[in-house]
């Protein structure tokens, strides 16, 4: 006991040193690709998954104070091919004069040399309507903006450029830059909301860092917002009430014209129209709804939090439920990222938890299974320096592997428990030996010297003599039928060739004397020149004379015992066959266990300790090689040893 709680106690140790260690070094392992995701490509898996959690969990409605005027493909069918004049463009403003704030996206960069006097009723038009905001584009040098006649009209210029990233997804808006000239630029959004002198909004807005992107939260899929057809309400056909005190953008849509985006809530492939990326800016802006994250160093560190709960349930459960385990935080890392898109609208990037979580699993079995093999082949060695040559008698004939795969160490196991379970058998077997069938005898003759104290009771000499030395013959034939099963276990056998032919014919020739007292003929016929196997001469002739030694006991007077050596496949077979009284089936199935004698009480049984045919088993096992027995009571019992054939 005391052994087996060190073995455990040990193990355990082990066991809690290598969790620890596996801890340790996959929260490092996650906090390090998730600091460094961008540098490592993870990025990349992350902006997949993020743009799936948008896309699954955006359910907001289209703000109605925003409206979109859509250069479409009707409007070109109705208006002529692109570009229209700018007094186009000058009549749709006029009938927009109830709006809050207008943003025409369209560039007007170059001077219309067709049409000279267009920009200045362009000009004229963006003045009367008085909340005009005007687009540009930063770029190298000085970029893209409209003519100076029609900058100064306008209310207010802001940048449309897009955030695209690595991947030329629309993801995020930066509200404020500093471009290479110096003097610091707004976005279109911004404008629009200073144009409508939305100052709460404006309030609200600048709490936030404008100089950062914001990541977008896409109200819907392309076509989501309120779209009249430019033309339409050119023509009066739309109300100009519609748009009263909206906010109201102008921009291309039709097939071919103007900017596509990819976009997260860009489904099935459909690209988002410059003009819609600026609407989900604008509703965001005037909500103030974004999409946040957390910084690196809290990512980082928050990315650690489903490995730690996933080392934590692996290092108590099995690895059926521990597997289970590990799909479950797969699946709740998910699900909790969607959850608080949904409705928190934080983003918690999700990729360095997937790899650390994964990894989980496989490296915990890893190092698990190697500290817990490793332990097992520490105590295999201390058993085996403590067995010395045991291990031969107590797996006889088992090889195993010596490599250190799982499998040949798990075999080694089995071994070692096979030893310890022959051990204990061993230990009984050798305490019943001790106990009952050695004490017998000796408690006999102690029974007789006292009787011979007592004069009434003593018994003559010549019986004393004859009954004393019966009862130490026994104990000498206990001792040495003992000896020889424990050195037919324990033996280095050396195999060498041997002649089976030679062997039978020098046990029935040792056994012909005592064949003759009871009349009894023992045959040796009609057997092949030679049957050469591999074994060790002495053990396998003591089997042999066993058998026949048990074959004249157990046989009546008067009989034959006949001895056959014949092939049997690729075995060479030694058949010994009496006339004896018969063993029934119950009996066979113990006849080979140590001290297992039949019919002990019956009147005339012959004496004997029980090793004889255990030790014949031993020999013959240890040799590779096969026993059985066939018998016909009440009449006949046929012993078979089969033993490998060699050729000579």
């Amino acid at each position: 006991m005391a052994r087996h709680a060190d073995f455990w106690w040990h193990l355990e140790q082990r066991i809690r040193v290598e969790w620890w260690a596996v801890v340790a070094s996959l929260a490092l392992f996650t906090l390090l690709i998730s600091y460094f995701s961008t540098g490592l490509g993870l990025i990349r898996l992350d902006q997949t998954f993020y743009d799936a959690t948008l896309a699954t969990s955006t359910t907001r409605a289209a703000s109605p104070d925003i409206a979109i005027i859509a250069i479409d493909d009707s409007s070109l069918e109705a208006l002529g091919h692109w570009p229209w004049r700018r007094t186009v463009h000058a009549r749709l403003l006029d009938r927009l004069h109830e709006a809050k704030a207008i943003g025409l996206d369209i560039v007007f960069g170059d001077a219309d040399r067709v049409f000279p006097n267009d920009d200045a009723q362009l000009a004229q038009a963006l003045s009367r309507q008085g909340r005009v905001v005007l687009p540009l584009v930063l770029g190298a040098g000085t970029g893209q903006r409209p003519l100076a006649p029609l900058a100064e009209a306008a209310n207010r210029l802001g940048y449309i450029n897009a955030d695209l990233d690595s991947d030329g997804t629309v993801r995020s808006v930066t509200l404020q830059r500093a471009p290479a000239s110096g003097a610091q630029a707004q976005h279109f959004v911004v404008s629009m909301l200073e144009a409508a002198a939305a100052d709460t909004a404006l309030a609200r807005l600048k709490t936030r860092p404008l100089a950062t992107p914001l990541l977008i939260p896409y109200a819907g899929p392309p076509g989501h917002f309120t779209m009249y057809p430019y033309w339409a309400v050119l023509d009066g056909r739309v109300p100009a009430a519609r748009f009263k005190d909206k906010y109201v953008l102008i921009g291309a849509w039709g097939t071919g014209l103007g900017d596509k985006f990819s976009t997260p809530a860009a489904r099935m492939g459909n690209a988002m129209s410059g003009v819609e990326v600026l609407a989900n800016e604008l509703q965001s802006a005037l909500e103030n709804q974004w999409i946040s994250t957390p910084g690196r160093w809290q990512t980082a560190l928050l990315a650690c939090l489903p490995v730690l709960l996933a080392c934590m349930a692996l290092r108590r459960l099995s690895p059926r439920r521990s597997f289970l385990i590990i799909a479950a935080v797969l699946l709740l890392i998910f699900v909790a990222s969607w959850l608080l898109m949904r409705y928190a609208q934080i983003w918690m990037p999700v990729t360095a938890s997937l790899i650390g979580v994964a990894l989980a699993y496989p490296v915990w079995s890893w190092r698990s299974q190697e500290a817990a093999l490793q332990h097992i082949d520490h105590e295999l060695r201390k058993l085996n320096s403590e067995r010395g040559a045991i291990d031969l008698a107590l797996v006889p004939g088992e090889r195993t592997r010596a490599d250190g795969s799982l499998s040949a160490r798990i075999t080694q196991l089995h071994g070692a428990i096979a030893q310890l379970r022959h051990a204990q058998s061993k230990r009984e077997a050798t305490l019943r030996f001790l106990s009952h069938d050695m004490r017998s005898p000796q408690n006999s003759i102690l029974a007789l010297t006292q009787m011979q104290s007592h004069p009434g009771h003593a018994l003559p000499q010549p019986e004393l003599l004859d009954r004393v030395n019966t009862h130490a013959r026994k104990t000498l034939g206990l001792v040495d039928g003992f000896v020889q099963l424990a050195r037919a276990e324990a033996i280095e056998i050396t195999r060498q060739p041997l002649d089976l032919v030679d062997l039978v014919t020098q046990a029935c020739d040792e056994f012909w004397a005592l064949g003759q007292q009871h009349h009894m003929a023992i045959l040796f016929t009609d057997h092949p020149e030679a049957a050469w196997v591999n074994g060790e001469s002495t053990l396998l002739a003591r089997a042999v004379c066993n058998l026949l030694d048990n074959a004249i006991k157990y046989s009546p007077d008067h009989t034959e015992i006949s001895c056959h050596v014949y092939r049997r496949d690729q075995a060479w077979a030694i058949l010994i066959l009496d006339q004896g009284r018969g063993i029934s089936l119950q009996q066979q199935t113990g006849l080979f266990e140590p001290f297992t004698r039949l019919n002990e009480d019956a009147p005339h049984n012959p004496s004997g300790a029980g090793l004889g045919l255990a030790l014949v088993k031993t020999v013959v096992v240890r040799h590779g090689g096969s026993i059985s027995v066939r018998s016909n009571e009440p009449r006949g019992t046929a012993f078979e040893i089969c033993l490998p054939a060699v050729e000579m």
